[in-house]
């Protein structure tokens, strides 16, 4: 059995935190924490009085258990809630961060470390204290990133907590979690969460009034709708075993991605065709699938620089296609880039594609390998005059360069002779004037 991920604050914390009926355990190993004394600590029983805390300090590792009153619920069952207390939450949350105001407590904001009472207002299990627990330094920066996180988490259950802090620009978020994760200061998102209870609270009012005046035409319209709810469960079913797999996959493909692990990535999409692809899963899969193409160092590199995501998605297209296998595909593609060598490598892969195809009839597989092997040879031809032209042409340039040197190696010698001759009348001159 594959050993259990730790949870984002367990990687945080570097510790071991288990849940039992309602009571919670932080292990930390005392290597790994700069706390010395467990009285360091004993503020903690103080933060809120509505938990049992117990304190224990052994030579290897510090327990500390924390045991909430029956009121107080996991982060989780807000799945069960409704839109409104979603978002009241969301609501109190932001309050409880803005309201802390322990200097030497920090705060550590995600889902694991948060539990809610029957008035949803939140509470923290863990806090960090200053030189002796993790977190030891307050991070303004990525403390707001959590607290976003949490509240997309909390409104939007579609993705993760850890989703939507790690991978919220390249996720396909709905409307409300997408403007949540871009939102750039406290103040900002605090008048959205208001923005959004205030609409819910007229819709519920609409709501309320819609059966007492209405009542007569909403019963005539149940027909209606019943009809119009078809479309909505085929929506749904398509949903549930089709769209919410392949964001997954698209996710997970990410992270190998990060990870350099690029088999992974092409085991992750094989069920998937690029058109159905966001563009920079297409970057990732057609990378992946060049750097394991068996290439030279050389020739890999200079493909490697064709693949980024400013590049024509026919590029991504073209090595997707070639790492399928679907050749016939990627030599129509690299017709369209009008790239040589692209070209040339397709038609090779095709060719051997074709030699190894026993679904296909002789006549026809011996056809379609004239045709490559003379479109190859036609490049051969073209090349090999390339090469010929550009050999002609250093020739050419060689022996201009050698005309060149022996014009200026004559005039040189000429002008030595001349110098040489003036010396001589020179000296003759002086000889007669003596």
């Amino acid at each position: 059995m594959s050993e259990k991920k730790p949870t984002y604050l367990e990687e945080q914390l570097e510790a071991v935190m288990t849940r039992h009926n309602n009571e919670y355990t932080f292990v930390f190993q005392k290597e790994k924490i700069r706390l010395d004394r467990s009285v360091e600590i004993e503020m903690l029983k103080d933060v809120n009085t509505a938990f049992q805390k117990e304190i224990m300090m052994s030579d290897d590792e510090l327990k500390i258990t924390i045991k909430p009153t029956s009121e107080f619920q996991p982060f989780t069952a807000l799945r069960g809630k409704e839109e409104q207390q979603k978002w009241l939450f969301a609501d109190q949350l932001i309050k409880k961060v803005k309201q802390h105001s322990f200097s030497r407590l920090h705060l550590l904001i995600c889902p694991e470390n948060i539990i809610f009472d029957k008035s949803l207002s939140p509470a923290f299990l863990h806090y960090g204290v200053k030189e002796s627990l993790p977190p030891y330094e307050p991070n303004e920066e990525q403390s707001f990133q959590e607290l976003k996180a949490t509240i997309a988490a909390a409104v939007d259950s579609s993705h993760t907590f850890e989703q939507y802090f790690k991978l919220y620009e390249t996720l396909q978020l709905k409307e409300d979690a997408k403007k949540i994760m871009h939102i750039s200061n406290e103040e900002e998102l605090s008048q959205f969460v208001q923005h959004k209870l205030t609409q819910i609270e007229k819709h519920q009012k609409t709501l309320v009034q819609l059966p007492q005046k209405r009542w007569t035409i909403f019963k005539f319209s149940s027909v209606g709708i019943l009809v119009l709810l078809i479309p909505a469960l085929i929506y749904t079913f398509y949903s549930y075993f089709f769209a919410q797999p392949k964001q997954e996959a698209f996710v997970e493909s990410n992270e190998y991605f990060l990870e350099k692990n690029y088999s992974k990535v092409v085991d992750t999409l094989e069920d998937y065709d690029i058109e159905s692809m966001p563009k920079i899963v297409q970057y990732e899969i057609a990378t992946s699938y060049l750097v394991n193409e068996k290439l030279g160092e050389e020739q890999k590199a200079n493909a490697l620089k064709t693949i980024t995501l400013q590049s024509d998605p026919q590029y991504f297209a073209y090595w997707f296609y070639i790492g399928r296998g679907d050749n016939k595909k990627a030599l129509e593609v690299s017709r369209l880039l009008e790239e040589r060598s692209l070209i040339i490598y397709a038609l090779m892969k095709y060719e051997g594609q074709l030699k190894t195809d026993n679904d296909l009839a002789a006549d026809k597989k011996q056809e379609e390998l004239d045709k490559v092997a003379n479109e190859l040879e036609e490049f051969k031809k073209e090349n090999d005059q390339q090469e010929a032209e550009a050999a002609k042409q250093q020739e050419e340039k060689q022996a201009e360069e050698a005309q060149a040197a022996k014009q200026q190696e004559e005039e040189q010698k000429a002008a030595e002779a001349e110098k040489k001759k003036q010396e001589e009348q020179k000296k003759q001159q002086e000889d007669q004037s003596k």
